[in-house]
């Protein structure tokens, strides 16, 4: 009696390929809708804490749970160094947004700054010419939200002059706390803009909560499929030997 290699037990071997590949994709595609559920009740939580009104510190608090604080500070901007962060786009357009080291009259370190995002602007068509922005000088008022710069992979470093106008990719806050000493590891992003020319308003988050629901929905929707084609399979097979 010859034995079909196509067949095992009256079910096609692609059938049991399908099965098994099935059986490994469960649990993951489980776990990627959970893991969603999980991101979008971490934005829902820094929205709510965002949206929470109350009184501006006007002091740098304790680094620790810094985001989404209010500040409210007195000082003067250190405009030596402007930093501007590249590959920012608003609308389509490709622009920069321009970071300033900022030291606040209060003592607590003499030499602590914080970095103040002033805002962004258009860039120009051609690469070598930077927006010519000026920080405001002397006695400045300032209020905004501190945040923590997220990092992201960059396979060649920036190569950054001493001062000027400094392009770089992204806000490396070790990197900068080795040119700043007593540099604060967050930024302030304005809620009042200080240059007209500048243009404020950042996301809170780059993903709404409902985002995510709707990609965890459509994992665990893919995960049904599979599990009511394994069940097929078995009641097929089922059917066959009776």
């Amino acid at each position: 009696m010859r034995i079909s290699l196509s067949k095992v037990q009256g079910i096609p071997l692609s059938k049991w390929v399908i099965a098994t590949l099935a059986l490994l994709l469960i649990p993951l595609l489980l776990w990627l809708g959970v893991w969603q559920l999980q991101r979008a009740d971490e934005k829902q939580q820094l929205l709510d804490r965002w949206n929470t009104t109350g009184t501006n510190l006007t002091v740098l608090p304790e680094p620790r749970n810094l985001a989404p604080l209010g500040v409210s500070l007195t000082g003067r901007f250190v405009s030596d160094v402007i930093y501007l962060l590249d590959n920012r786009t608003r609308e389509g357009r490709p622009g920069y947004e321009v970071v300033v080291p900022f030291k606040p009259d209060y003592q607590t370190q003499e030499d602590q700054l914080v970095l103040v995002n002033l805002g962004w602007i258009v860039a120009s068509q051609y690469r070598d010419r930077l927006p010519d922005i000026h920080p405001p000088r002397g006695v400045v008022n300032l209020s905004g939200r501190l945040v923590t710069p997220s990092q992201t992979i960059q396979l060649h470093p920036d190569i950054w002059q001493q001062r000027g106008w400094v392009r770089i990719q992204q806000l490396d806050m070790v990197r900068l706390a080795r040119r700043h000493p007593g540099l604060y590891p967050a930024v302030i992003r304005l809620d009042k803009p200080l240059l007209p020319e500048l243009s404020i308003g950042w996301p809170v988050v780059n993903m709404l909560p409902e985002r995510h629901i709707g990609y965890a929905i459509q994992w665990f929707g893919l995960a049904i499929v599979l599990m009511g084609g394994c069940i097929w399979l078995i009641w097929h097979r089922k059917q066959e030997v009776l």
